[in-house]
């Protein structure tokens, strides 16, 4: 477990570092407000009442200052839905981004905040993962990577290693996922693939040979969008294992992981 917690930290530079190399869009957009390369100063004026400004980026952080209409505040950076920003004193502080987005710029416009929403995945056909969870009793560590043909049908490719007691395994299988309510923020899907599972036994429990064997599988699973990157991901999925013996093989697996949109 140890390694794939690792396994999601590097995940989450990986994609960072990608997302850091993208063309930013325009000036005009919310992301170039915040971009640490964005040579601008983006200086604004508080246009209601007041507002709040808080010592940290959460409604349990108390408020400290209050800057009222007229006032200037300078934008820092961002966090989560909050603003980090300078008054013309140098004193610093956080506002929400909902105040945010009732202030105006210093020729008097309302500010239009092109904010990303967790919609926004469908912009970007392709994702990758991390889970880990169960495979017939044993442990299994998965990764997968995967294309959106269309707005409900996706295509996956899965690499997974099971450690079991007597014998460890790797499968690698190809699925087709149907996402029943793509828009949902919590998602149900449905998925169906089919695979190799190569069976290596522990020489020193047992005295089986080596086996590849074809595999079908069929799955459910939901996902929860955290945000317009990255989201959580469980399934479980039955496995049927074709054996040249007298019977075939059922197992049972489910994971659970984070996966993230590219």
């Amino acid at each position: 477990m140890t390694k794939f917690v690792i396994c999601i930290g590097a995940l989450f530079t990986a994609f960072n570092s990608y997302a850091d190399g993208i063309q930013k869009p325009n000036d005009s957009s919310w992301w170039s407000f915040f971009s640490s390369e964005a040579e601008q100063v983006l200086v604004l004026r508080v246009a209601e009442p007041f507002v709040d400004l808080r010592s940290g980026p959460a409604t349990g952080y108390p408020v400290f200052h209050v800057s009222e209409r007229g006032e200037t505040l300078t934008i820092i950076s961002r966090k989560t839905d909050w603003v980090n920003v300078k008054d013309s004193t140098g004193r610093t502080g956080w506002v929400s981004v909902a105040d945010v987005q009732k202030m105006q710029n210093l020729a008097g416009s309302p500010v239009m905040l092109d904010e990303p929403k967790f919609e926004d995945f469908n912009t970007h056909p392709w994702e990758a993962g991390l889970l880990a969870g169960d495979f017939d009793k044993s442990s299994v560590n998965s990764a997968y990577v995967g294309y959106w043909m269309t707005d409900n049908l996706s295509l996956e490719l899965w690499a997974s290693q099971v450690l079991g007691e007597a014998s460890e395994s790797k499968l690698l299988s190809l699925n087709i996922v149907h996402q029943v309510f793509p828009t949902w923020r919590f998602s149900p899907f449905f998925t169906l693939g089919a695979g190799k599972i190569f069976i290596k036994p522990k020489a020193t429990l047992s005295n089986e040979s080596e086996r590849n064997e074809d595999t079908l599988n069929v799955g459910a699973g939901v996902r929860y969008y955290l945000s317009n990157r990255y989201f959580l991901r469980f399934e479980v999925k039955d496995y049927k294992i074709f054996t040249n013996r007298e019977t075939n093989e059922e197992a049972i697996e489910w994971k659970l992981g984070l996966s993230v949109f590219f």
